[in-house]
């Protein structure tokens, strides 16, 4: 499989540094599932338009993009989609165009992408996660240094998986859907992989809801900040 344009994410040295942490290098793609803007975030309907919903992902999107190019330790990033498009996407993203159905069997698609350029390691993460930080990135990728270990980051509720970081590349079997976190976290110990759990406000929140939304909102409100959009 041949990604479409697509360049390295950034400068790397060989030690990977993060907050004083040095250690042996380690190649690390990241992969983004994106269905495309038209139709997105149907749950949202009773308050935004499909236009509205549009560039509410496509504002994600770029956010999250942006939380990986910034933390210095990943190589490249690719997204698998059917919609390239539709998209806005920097030059130094590739795109894998999707061929198969199903959320698990496309990210499989990333997953070979990821086996071609040759990676150590492969981080599977959403486009709707508007908290992300380039720390919450840095901090997964050191959690999953040592070879033979995935590392989980659950979403708010302790149910979904909103980030999955595989080392090797094939060691995770991929159950994204309903109950993944426990699905994950049940695959990895029969894999015999070493579990690792990242927890933080950056990638527990997504946006699927009214719900996330007032998370959102009140969690802005009481840190006083600004992200992605408003």
């Amino acid at each position: 499989m041949r990604a479409v344009g697509g360049q390295p994410a950034g400068p790397r040295a060989r030690k990977l540094r993060y907050q004083g942490y040095i250690s042996d290098y380690m190649k690390t793609v990241a992969v983004i599932p994106v269905k495309g803007l038209h139709n997105a975030k149907t749950r949202l309907a009773t308050v935004l338009s499909p236009q509205e919903r549009g560039a509410l992902v496509g504002e994600m999107l770029s956010h999250v993009l942006d939380a990986l190019r910034a933390s210095g330790v990943i190589d490249s990033i690719a997204i698998v989609s059917q919609q390239r498009d539709d998209l806005d996407l920097p030059p130094y993203v590739a795109v894998i165009p999707q061929t198969r159905q199903g959320l698990n069997n496309l990210l499989e698609e990333g997953r070979e992408w990821a086996q071609t350029e040759n990676a150590d390691a492969l981080l599977v993460l959403f486009a709707d996660l508007p908290l992300l930080t380039p720390q919450d990135i840095a901090g997964m990728v050191r959690e999953g240094e040592s070879t033979g270990t995935i590392v989980l980051a659950p979403d708010r509720h302790g149910s979904g998986t909103n980030a999955l970081l595989s080392h090797p590349v094939g060691l995770a079997h991929l159950a994204f859907g309903p109950s993944s976190f426990e699905a994950h976290m049940a695959l990895a110990k029969s894999a015999g992989a070493h579990v690792r759990v990242y927890r933080s406000a950056g990638t527990e929140l997504d946006i699927d809801t009214l719900d996330d939304l007032a998370w959102l909102d009140a969690y802005r409100q009481e840190n006083a900040m600004q992200y992605a959009f408003s």
